[in-house]
Protein backbone atom coordinates (compact mmCIF):
# COMPACT_ATOMS: atom_id res chain seq x y z
CA UNK A 1 0.00 0.00 0.00
CA UNK A 2 2.80 2.41 0.82
CA UNK A 3 4.51 1.73 -2.49
CA UNK A 4 1.26 2.45 -4.30
CA UNK A 5 0.90 5.65 -2.32
CA UNK A 6 4.48 6.73 -3.09
CA UNK A 7 4.27 5.86 -6.79
CA UNK A 8 1.05 7.71 -7.55
CA UNK A 9 -0.97 10.84 -6.95
CA UNK A 10 -4.07 8.83 -6.02
CA UNK A 11 -6.01 10.03 -3.02
CA UNK A 12 -6.04 8.16 0.29
CA UNK A 13 -9.63 7.15 -0.44
CA UNK A 14 -8.74 5.69 -3.84
CA UNK A 15 -5.84 3.66 -2.43
CA UNK A 16 -7.75 2.44 0.63
CA UNK A 17 -10.61 1.30 -1.64
CA UNK A 18 -8.13 -0.49 -3.92
CA UNK A 19 -6.77 -2.50 -0.95
CA UNK A 20 -10.08 -2.78 0.88
CA UNK A 21 -8.91 -1.03 4.06
CA UNK A 22 -10.02 2.14 5.80
CA UNK A 23 -8.32 5.47 5.21
CA UNK A 24 -7.25 5.55 8.86
CA UNK A 25 -5.54 2.15 8.44
CA UNK A 26 -3.66 3.42 5.39
CA UNK A 27 -2.55 6.54 7.27
CA UNK A 28 -1.36 4.40 10.19
CA UNK A 29 0.55 2.07 7.86
CA UNK A 30 2.14 5.01 6.07
CA UNK A 31 3.26 6.56 9.36
CA UNK A 32 4.63 3.27 10.78
CA UNK A 33 6.68 2.42 7.69
CA UNK A 34 8.00 5.96 7.26
CA UNK A 35 9.12 5.94 10.90
CA UNK A 36 10.76 2.53 10.47
CA UNK A 37 12.63 3.64 7.35
CA UNK A 38 13.73 6.92 8.96
CA UNK A 39 14.84 5.38 12.28
CA UNK A 40 16.28 2.02 11.18
CA UNK A 41 17.06 1.98 7.44
CA UNK A 42 17.97 5.50 6.39
CA UNK A 43 21.68 5.45 7.30
CA UNK A 44 22.17 1.99 5.81
CA UNK A 45 21.26 3.11 2.32
CA UNK A 46 22.15 6.80 2.25
CA UNK A 47 25.70 7.50 3.39
CA UNK A 48 28.76 9.31 2.12
CA UNK A 49 31.61 7.11 0.89
CA UNK A 50 34.63 6.31 3.03
CA UNK A 51 38.03 7.72 2.06
CA UNK A 52 39.05 4.30 0.73
CA UNK A 53 36.12 4.33 -1.69
CA UNK A 54 36.96 7.69 -3.24
CA UNK A 55 39.51 6.55 -5.89
CA UNK A 56 37.08 4.04 -7.39
CA UNK A 57 34.25 6.55 -7.37
CA UNK A 58 36.43 9.21 -9.00
CA UNK A 59 37.51 6.75 -11.65
CA UNK A 60 33.89 6.06 -12.62
CA UNK A 61 33.17 9.78 -12.84
CA UNK A 62 36.28 10.22 -14.98
CA UNK A 63 34.57 8.19 -17.68
CA UNK A 64 31.59 10.55 -17.76
CA UNK A 65 32.49 13.15 -20.33
CA UNK A 66 36.00 14.59 -20.63
CA UNK A 67 38.42 12.33 -18.73
CA UNK A 68 40.79 15.24 -18.05
CA UNK A 69 38.33 16.56 -15.45
CA UNK A 70 39.40 14.23 -12.64
CA UNK A 71 38.77 13.51 -8.94
CA UNK A 72 35.03 14.17 -9.08
CA UNK A 73 33.13 12.01 -6.58
CA UNK A 74 29.63 13.40 -6.81
CA UNK A 75 27.30 16.28 -7.59
CA UNK A 76 25.13 18.36 -5.27
CA UNK A 77 21.99 20.35 -5.92
CA UNK A 78 18.66 21.29 -4.40
CA UNK A 79 15.21 20.25 -5.57
CA UNK A 80 11.84 21.77 -4.66
CA UNK A 81 9.19 19.31 -3.44
CA UNK A 82 5.74 20.91 -3.92
CA UNK A 83 3.46 20.89 -0.87
CA UNK A 84 0.03 22.23 -0.04
CA UNK A 85 -0.48 25.63 1.57
CA UNK A 86 1.21 25.43 5.03
CA UNK A 87 -0.89 26.44 8.00
CA UNK A 88 1.98 28.31 9.67
CA UNK A 89 4.42 30.81 8.13
CA UNK A 90 3.19 30.09 4.63
CA UNK A 91 5.29 32.90 3.11
CA UNK A 92 8.49 31.05 4.13
CA UNK A 93 7.52 28.13 1.92
CA UNK A 94 6.55 30.19 -1.12
CA UNK A 95 9.55 29.90 -3.42
CA UNK A 96 10.84 32.04 -6.28
CA UNK A 97 9.08 29.70 -8.72
CA UNK A 98 5.79 30.76 -7.16
CA UNK A 99 4.61 27.62 -5.40
CA UNK A 100 4.89 26.22 -1.86
CA UNK A 101 7.68 23.73 -1.36
CA UNK A 102 10.22 21.97 0.82
CA UNK A 103 13.84 21.79 -0.31
CA UNK A 104 15.55 18.44 -0.80
CA UNK A 105 19.33 18.87 -1.00
CA UNK A 106 20.93 15.80 -2.53
CA UNK A 107 24.39 14.51 -3.35
CA UNK A 108 24.53 11.63 -5.82
CA UNK A 109 27.19 9.44 -7.37
CA UNK A 110 27.66 8.35 -10.98
CA UNK A 111 24.93 5.69 -10.67
CA UNK A 112 22.34 8.31 -9.60
CA UNK A 113 22.32 6.89 -6.05
CA UNK A 114 21.97 9.45 -3.26
CA UNK A 115 24.99 9.57 -0.94
CA UNK A 116 23.67 12.39 1.24
CA UNK A 117 20.40 14.25 1.63
CA UNK A 118 19.14 17.17 3.70
CA UNK A 119 15.38 17.64 3.94
CA UNK A 120 13.07 20.20 5.48
CA UNK A 121 14.15 23.74 4.65
CA UNK A 122 11.32 25.98 3.42
CA UNK A 123 11.25 26.65 -0.31
CA UNK A 124 12.10 30.34 0.03
CA UNK A 125 15.58 29.58 1.42
CA UNK A 126 18.51 29.86 -0.99
CA UNK A 127 20.41 26.67 -1.89
CA UNK A 128 23.67 28.07 -0.49
CA UNK A 129 22.05 28.65 2.92
CA UNK A 130 20.74 25.09 2.97
CA UNK A 131 24.24 23.81 2.23
CA UNK A 132 25.89 26.02 4.87
CA UNK A 133 23.47 24.71 7.51
CA UNK A 134 23.90 21.05 6.60
CA UNK A 135 26.39 18.50 7.93
CA UNK A 136 27.95 18.39 4.46
CA UNK A 137 29.27 21.93 4.90
CA UNK A 138 30.99 20.98 8.18
CA UNK A 139 32.47 17.71 6.94
CA UNK A 140 32.84 18.19 3.17
CA UNK A 141 36.54 19.05 3.26
CA UNK A 142 37.33 15.95 5.33
CA UNK A 143 34.94 13.73 3.37
CA UNK A 144 36.77 14.77 0.20
CA UNK A 145 40.12 13.67 1.66
CA UNK A 146 41.29 17.15 2.62
CA UNK A 147 40.15 18.65 -0.67
CA UNK A 148 41.97 16.16 -2.86
CA UNK A 149 38.61 15.13 -4.34
CA UNK A 150 35.62 17.33 -4.98
CA UNK A 151 31.90 17.57 -5.55
CA UNK A 152 30.35 19.57 -8.34
CA UNK A 153 27.69 22.22 -7.74
CA UNK A 154 26.03 24.91 -9.78
CA UNK A 155 26.66 28.66 -9.55
CA UNK A 156 24.30 29.01 -6.57
CA UNK A 157 26.95 27.45 -4.34
CA UNK A 158 30.21 28.96 -3.04
CA UNK A 159 33.46 27.85 -4.65
CA UNK A 160 35.53 25.69 -2.28
CA UNK A 161 38.45 23.33 -2.70
CA UNK A 162 36.05 20.42 -2.18
CA UNK A 163 33.15 21.98 -4.09
CA UNK A 164 33.80 23.19 -7.62
CA UNK A 165 31.34 25.53 -9.31
CA UNK A 166 31.27 26.94 -12.85
CA UNK A 167 32.63 30.32 -13.85
CA UNK A 168 29.96 32.98 -13.76
CA UNK A 169 29.24 34.07 -17.31
CA UNK A 170 29.90 37.81 -17.39
CA UNK A 171 30.12 37.86 -21.15
CA UNK A 172 33.91 37.88 -21.09
CA UNK A 173 34.77 34.23 -20.41
CA UNK A 174 37.76 32.80 -22.22
CA UNK A 175 37.48 29.79 -24.47
CA UNK A 176 39.04 27.58 -21.79
CA UNK A 177 36.65 28.91 -19.14
CA UNK A 178 33.68 28.18 -21.39
CA UNK A 179 35.08 24.71 -22.00
CA UNK A 180 35.40 24.19 -18.23
CA UNK A 181 31.74 25.14 -17.78
CA UNK A 182 30.66 22.74 -20.54
CA UNK A 183 32.56 19.78 -19.07
CA UNK A 184 31.44 20.72 -15.55
CA UNK A 185 27.81 20.76 -16.66
CA UNK A 186 28.10 17.43 -18.48
CA UNK A 187 29.41 15.72 -15.36
CA UNK A 188 27.07 17.53 -12.97
CA UNK A 189 23.94 16.45 -14.83
CA UNK A 190 23.87 13.22 -12.82
CA UNK A 191 22.15 15.05 -9.96
CA UNK A 192 19.49 16.43 -12.29
CA UNK A 193 18.90 12.94 -13.65
CA UNK A 194 18.74 11.56 -10.10
CA UNK A 195 16.05 14.06 -9.09
CA UNK A 196 14.16 13.45 -12.33
CA UNK A 197 14.19 9.67 -11.85
CA UNK A 198 13.20 10.03 -8.19
CA UNK A 199 10.16 12.15 -8.99
CA UNK A 200 9.08 10.04 -11.95
CA UNK A 201 9.29 6.80 -9.99
CA UNK A 202 7.73 8.24 -6.83
CA UNK A 203 5.15 10.65 -8.17
CA UNK A 204 3.98 11.57 -4.68
CA UNK A 205 6.97 13.94 -4.60
CA UNK A 206 5.39 15.94 -7.40
CA UNK A 207 2.91 17.21 -4.80
CA UNK A 208 2.67 16.15 -1.14
CA UNK A 209 -0.75 16.85 0.31
CA UNK A 210 0.02 16.60 4.05
CA UNK A 211 -0.22 18.90 7.05
CA UNK A 212 2.51 17.53 9.31
CA UNK A 213 6.01 18.87 8.52
CA UNK A 214 7.53 15.81 10.21
CA UNK A 215 5.54 13.43 8.00
CA UNK A 216 6.38 15.36 4.86
CA UNK A 217 10.10 15.13 5.64
CA UNK A 218 9.90 11.42 6.42
CA UNK A 219 7.98 10.76 3.21
CA UNK A 220 10.73 12.46 1.20
CA UNK A 221 13.43 10.50 3.05
CA UNK A 222 11.51 7.27 2.47
CA UNK A 223 11.32 7.95 -1.26
CA UNK A 224 15.09 8.59 -1.43
CA UNK A 225 15.81 5.34 0.43
CA UNK A 226 13.52 3.36 -1.90
CA UNK A 227 15.20 5.08 -4.87
CA UNK A 228 18.62 3.84 -3.70
CA UNK A 229 17.30 0.33 -3.09
CA UNK A 230 15.97 0.20 -6.66
CA UNK A 231 19.36 1.25 -8.05
CA UNK A 232 21.20 -1.28 -5.87
CA UNK A 233 18.88 -3.93 -7.31
CA UNK A 234 19.70 -2.74 -10.85
CA UNK A 235 16.11 -1.62 -11.27
CA UNK A 236 16.81 1.44 -13.37
CA UNK A 237 13.56 2.75 -14.72
CA UNK A 238 13.35 3.19 -18.50
CA UNK A 239 12.49 6.80 -17.78
CA UNK A 240 16.11 7.47 -16.84
CA UNK A 241 17.94 9.19 -19.63
CA UNK A 242 14.74 10.90 -20.75
CA UNK A 243 13.70 12.85 -17.73
CA UNK A 244 15.78 15.13 -15.53
CA UNK A 245 14.96 18.05 -13.31
CA UNK A 246 15.72 21.38 -14.84
CA UNK A 247 16.31 24.69 -13.12
CA UNK A 248 12.59 25.28 -12.72
CA UNK A 249 12.08 22.09 -10.81
CA UNK A 250 8.91 21.07 -12.67
CA UNK A 251 29.31 13.44 13.99
CA UNK A 252 30.02 16.93 15.84
CA UNK A 253 30.70 19.78 13.51
CA UNK A 254 34.36 19.95 12.52
CA UNK A 255 35.88 23.39 12.27
CA UNK A 256 38.14 23.31 9.24
CA UNK A 257 40.16 26.31 8.18
CA UNK A 258 40.37 26.40 4.43
CA UNK A 259 40.82 29.18 1.96
CA UNK A 260 38.43 29.89 -0.88
CA UNK A 261 41.53 30.72 -2.92
CA UNK A 262 42.36 27.01 -2.94
CA UNK A 263 39.13 26.33 -4.78
CA UNK A 264 39.91 29.06 -7.28
CA UNK A 265 43.40 27.65 -7.84
CA UNK A 266 42.04 24.15 -8.38
CA UNK A 267 39.46 25.38 -10.85
CA UNK A 268 42.07 27.28 -12.85
CA UNK A 269 44.33 24.22 -12.84
CA UNK A 270 41.59 22.03 -14.27
CA UNK A 271 40.59 24.73 -16.74
CA UNK A 272 44.12 24.90 -18.15
CA UNK A 273 44.13 21.12 -18.51
CA UNK A 274 41.00 20.99 -20.65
Amino acid sequence: MLLRYMASQETLLEISDRFNVTESSLILIRREINNAVFNSVFRRFIKLPSISDLPGLANRFKNLGDNRFTNVIGAVDGSHIPIQWPLDKANCYYNRKQFYSFILQGVCDDSLKFMDINVGWPGRVHDSKVLKNSSLWDTGFIRCDGGRYHLLGDAAYPLKEWLLTPYRDNGHLTRKQRRFNEVHSAKRQVIERAFGLLKKRFRRLQFINMISIDEICKTIVCACVFHNICILQNDLDVLDGIFFEDNDGNIAPLQILESDAQGQAKRVQITNRL
